[in-house]
């Protein structure tokens, strides 16, 4: 059979290549850039807000540091004058002392005091010192604490307090009169109406003077004067002897109970007669006795 001649005729394949395919080149696509976005309404009103609270801020702190600048500069201010003021006063004549007053002197002498203060005339009052005055009173031993007291412009006061004579010892048979501290204020001209505390040694040191001295100050004014002699040989046993011709005594016992002490025993005096000899033992004040 022959073959039509109508029939197409048909080629070869043709064999594909081996590997990728290979792909279309695609062009890129450029945008024309567009122009900045336009903010919105939320966004200006915020973005001015913030700005409002910044502005705010500064202005806060700017006025804060014009306050703590004019109160630095006031500080500074008022210390300088300090300064100045001081300095016046203590390198110029304006507060120099040129009068010392003394107040409450009795027995030592004014004019050995203003002699040991003369060193003092022509010194600025506030260079002047209570503890610098005393040291230079110290060598008076009747004088038992000073106060000084500046009056401007140039009066100096100074404040005695002397001490006070509370007993009588005997020493090398003379009658001195002493202070509660065991000083030494001179001699006894006999007319003080004191109770001699028998002790031996020096008052100063001596615990049975102390001891002694503690009844005393307990016992009330009108009693102390009452009282001839003291004795207290141990802390548990002190003795007294009331003035008069019987001489009556009072056993106290130890420093304990001191005022209790002194109430029974001005009920006891009071109701016992003072012609009569007796000891009153007040050393247990709940049980007191009498002893004729």
């Amino acid at each position: 059979m022959e073959p039509s001649k109508n029939r197409p005729r048909y080629s070869k394949p043709v064999p594909r290549a081996k590997g990728k395919t290979a792909k279309p080149k695609i062009k890129p696509v450029i945008k024309k850039a567009k122009g900045p976005a336009k903010p919105s309404l939320k966004k200006i009103r915020a973005t001015a807000s913030l700005r409002r609270a910044r502005v705010k801020e500064v202005r806060r702190f700017t006025k804060e540091s014009q306050v703590k600048k004019i109160f630095v500069r006031s500080i500074l201010g008022a210390l300088l004058a300090l300064v100045l003021f001081v300095l016046s006063t203590m390198f110029t004549p304006i507060l120099a002392v040129n009068k010392i007053t003394i107040i409450g002197e009795n027995k030592v002498p004014e004019s050995k005091i203003q002699a040991a203060l003369k060193g003092y005339i022509g010194k600025p009052l506030p260079m002047i010192s209570s503890h610098n005055v005393a040291d230079d009173l110290a060598k008076f031993k009747l004088i038992e604490s000073i106060a000084v007291v500046s009056q401007p412009p140039h009066e100096l006061r100074v404040k005695i307090v002397e001490r006070t004579p509370i007993s009588i010892v005997v020493s090398d048979g003379v009658e001195f009169l002493y202070d509660p501290s065991g000083i030494r204020l001179g001699v006894a001209n006999g007319s003080e109406k004191l109770p001699t505390i028998i002790i031996t040694g020096d008052p100063k040191t001596s615990k049975n003077y102390t001891q002694a001295i503690d009844v005393l100050l307990a016992l009330p004014a009108s009693l102390l004067e009452k009282i001839e002699y003291i004795q207290a040989k141990t802390r548990d046993n002190v003795t007294m002897r009331l003035r008069g011709n019987y001489k009556q005594t009072i056993i106290w016992g130890d420093s304990t109970q001191a005022a209790l002490k002194s109430r029974v025993l001005k009920v006891l005096l009071y109701k016992t007669p003072a012609r009569i000899p007796a000891t009153f033992d007040v050393s247990s004040p709940e049980t007191p006795s009498v002893i004729r």
